[in-house]
This record gives C-alpha cells, structure tokens and sequence, in this order.
C-alpha cells in the first residue's frame, strides 16, 4: 500500500535526488518542481524539521552561495582600546604591541602579519581626519578617501615605527630602517689660515706665532646652550623624537616623508631658559695665539695640521682642525728644485781661463767658490750639503750647483789687444782677426848701400818715437794738470 505524505503547518527540509530540484513552499505543502511529492519515507534521502523563517535563510544563502562576505578590521580591537580612547592612550597601546610584535623581537608566525595590523590601525587612529572618516564609514570610507578607485595605500609600517620611536632595534637589517637618530653632537668645523714664510724658514725650521679666531664650547653651560641649573623640556613638536614625519594625501595614494625636527633640531629636547653668555648657541667666538712649529724641508704648498684648533662641535662636540698653508718668498739669487739649490754666476774670460776664488750667496750666508783655471761656459760647480734638508729627514740635505756664466768684453784696450795677439800668436791662433802685424823677413844678404838705409830708416823711426813719447809726457801732464785743478776748485 502507497503511503501518502503527510504535509503538516511546519516546513519540511529534504534534499531531494534530483540536482535541479528547487524548493517552493506554502502554508501547506511543498512542491518539487511544481508537483506534489507523494511517497514513503525511504525515498528522501534527508527530512528535518525547521520553521519557516529558518527555511527563508537557507535559501538565501544557497541562492547567494557565490558572495563571500568577510568582516572589516576593527582598529580600535586591533589595538586593544575602547572607541573612546584618546590619542595618548591610542599612542601609548601602538607603543606596547608594536614593541611586542616587531619581528626583530618576536619570531612567532603571524608575527609579522600582526605588526602590520598594527601599523595599519595606529596609522588610522593617529590621524583625527582618518578616525572620523573611520568613525563614519568603516574602513573603506579610510580607503576610498585615500587611494579612490586605485585602492587604499598604506605607510611602510616599519617607517611608522622608525618615525614614532626615533629608531630601532640593534641587528636589524640593512633595509634602512632601525637607523638610530642622529646625534645633534657633532666634530665642529675644521679652518684654514694661509701663511708666508721667509726662504731661510724652509731651510732650518721656525717657530711662528699668530692670532686665530674661533668658537670655542661656552664655560657657563659647557656647550648646552642652557642656563646653569635649569632643565632641558621636550620638544612639543616631535614628542622628544627629534624627527617630524609629514603624509600627504595624493591621487596616487599617502606618501610619507621623515626629516628632521624643525624647532629642536633633531636634539628632541627645548631651552627652558637661555645662557646669558654665549645666548643659548653653547659657543663662544674668541681670539687665542696660536704657535705652529715649521719643520725644515717644507715647501710651497705643503700644509700643516694642528688639532683640535678649529671651531667647538655643537652640544659640546669636539673642536675641528686647524690647517695652515704655506707659501714660500722667493729670492732671485737662488732658485729651489726639490732639495737642491741652484745659482747662475757670473766671471770674466781672464778668471775663467787663470783660476780664481771668488764670492757667492748661499742659504748659509755667503761662501768663497773656487773657479778652476779653464772653466768653460755652462760648467756646473758644486757646494755639497748646501742645499734643503729632506723633509721629516733633516739628515739627507741636497746641493747647491752653480752655473758659470763667462762675461767678454765688447771693447777692450790697445794694450789688451796686443797682448791678446801675443798670446793668440804663441798658441798659434788662426790669423782672421781684424789686425794683425806683418812678418818681417831678414835677407840673406845686405849690401852695404842697403845698410845704410837701414840705418837711416831706424834713426827716423827712433826719432818718431822720440817724438811721439814727448806728445805723449806732454799730453800726460796736462791730463794730471787738469785733474788736479778739478779736484781743488770743485
């Protein structure tokens, strides 16, 4: 006997054998597909019983099966705090999990997945114009606002923390985050002072003394720029970070950038009251003497270091350097190669061809250099050891060379002259200079008539000379006549 399917005022829930089948139902009864079921119980596969609004849900659900719905973060659970927080309480729960959950400290899986949650909810929160907007539309009116249809664009949550917390931990990676903060203490500047010295100064050393202005760490406050006996305050406009980190919100998206703090330079920490003294800088500029030991062998252009003679660092920080130029008088006498000298002089053809001592100009004052008999022109003397000493190497010192120059006369007188051919005719010189005595033959033979001529030719000439010896007495006497009266009348 066919049993009959009872349908009661309750839905009934079965999964029918069929794939296609869809569930519709009235007050009393259900269809498959539009006509009524009859059968025994072993036919359905699944009968439960529900109520009509439970039925109502799971069909909505199965017709909607494709869309997923998955709940929106909430910030405010993500950090632990109540939706009236305030910021410093916002601050101070971002400051304990980001320190808990950092992935340098925790090595936990999930770890790094949370520290960007984090990251992301105190980036929102921070922000009074996030919040609302976050208040009022959930996260994705914080999205829409932000990134618009390119999606949302989040700060690098590891800059978020290097930017609250002024660095990070030691061991980091060389990413660039976990830089500690700068130090406002740092090496003051390093100064120049150019400086003349004589030759002689090059040669043996010196010791010279000049007056420096510089700064120098202020004594009251001992370079903090503060009144003595008051407290530094933290800076209101980093928090005592020392870094301000700016977002601006573009069409592509937020972009941060971390620079230094404007009001307390990077120090994270105010003046309350300034020192009188030095008016809250923490350097004074003063003038000091300054003594500089010049080492033998330096040159033009060498460069002297004193330390610790530039201007006070900052904060206290350590003095610059101090470097000195140095150049170099010349004197024309004397001309430098390295650490050796040289010098050109200058003698005449006589001394060059006798031999001679003559004077000559060194570093050392002056020296008597022995000119050999036959020098030529261009010849090279020497003074050993009279040059520069080496630097750092006083020890090892160079030469002085002299170049000889020979000096000859343009016009010379009648008796240099016939003494210059006397000896140009003894060496056997080539006769083409521009006089020149004729040679005078002897005969084999003389006649007697030839004698006689002779004779009267030499008396005449003993007669000229006669003659011209007396012109010359008298032209003589005069000349000293002349001079004399000179002498007495002017």
């Amino acid at each position: 006997m066919a049993a009959t399917s009872f349908i009661s005022p309750c839905s009934l829930t079965f999964t029918p054998q069929s794939r296609r089948s869809s569930l519709a139902f009235s007050s009393s009864c259900f269809f498959v597909n539009g006509p009524l079921i009859w059968g025994n119980e072993n036919r359905f596969l699944q009968v439960s019983l529900s109520s009509a609004s439970q039925l109502n849900k799971k069909m909505s659900a199965r017709r909607f099966r494709r869309a997923v719905v998955v709940a929106a973060a909430d910030y405010y659970s993500t950090l632990g705090v109540p939706k009236s927080a305030t910021s410093k309480e916002i601050k101070a729960a971002y400051r304990k999990m980001a320190r808990q959950y950092h992935p340098d400290v925790n090595k936990e899986p999930g770890a790094t997945e949370k520290f960007k949650e984090i990251s992301a909810a105190y980036e929102v929160l921070s922000d009074d114009q996030k919040r609302a907007l976050y208040d009022r539309y959930g996260e994705a009116g914080v999205k829409s606002s932000v990134g618009g249809a390119g999606g949302y664009t989040a700060t690098n949550p590891f800059d978020l923390f290097e930017a609250f917390f002024g660095g990070g931990f030691s061991g980091m990676d060389g990413t660039g985050f976990g830089a500690s903060r700068p130090s406002t203490v740092s090496k003051g500047e390093d100064l120049r002072y150019d400086m003349t010295l004589e030759f002689s100064a090059t040669i043996f050393g010196a010791e010279k003394e000049f007056e420096l202005s510089h700064l120098e760490t202020c004594e009251v406050c001992a370079g903090t720029g503060a009144k003595a006996g008051t407290k530094m305050r933290i800076c209101s406009t980093c928090g005592g970070r020392g870094q301000v980190m700016r977002t601006e919100q573009t069409p592509f998206g937020m972009f941060s950038q971390v620079s230094v703090c404007p009001s307390c330079g990077g120090n994270g920490e105010m003046i309350s009251e300034s020192c009188r003294k030095c008016s809250g800088a923490g350097r004074i500029r003063v003038r000091k003497d300054i003594k500089v030991k010049i080492p033998p062998g330096v040159s033009k252009g060498s460069i002297l270091r004193v330390a610790g003679e530039g201007d006070a660092g900052t904060k206290g920080g350590p003095p610059g350097d101090l470097y000195v130029y140095l150049d170099i008088e010349e004197i024309p006498e004397i001309q430098r190669d390295g650490i050796n000298l040289s010098s050109t002089i200058s003698i005449s053809y006589l001394d060059a061809i006798l031999g001679t001592a003559i004077k000559v100009k060194t570093v050392e004052g002056t020296t008597d250099l022995q000119i050999p008999p036959g020098t030529q022109p261009g010849d090279v003397l020497v003074l050993a050891r009279k040059g520069v000493p080496k630097l750092n190497r006083p020890s090892i010192r160079g030469d002085h060379f002299f170049t000889v120059k020979v000096s000859i006369p343009k016009r010379i007188s009648a008796k240099e002259l016939e003494l210059l051919e006397e000896l140009a005719s003894l060496r056997n010189a080539p006769a083409n200079r521009s006089k020149t005595r004729p040679k005078v033959q002897k005969p084999e033979e003389i006649t007697e008539s030839e004698k006689d001529t002779i004779m009267e030719n030499k008396d005449e000439s003993e007669d000229q000379n006669d003659l011209w010896k007396t012109l010359k007495d008298f032209a003589g006497s005069v000349a000293n006549g002349a001079l004399k009266w000179f002498k007495d009348n002017i």
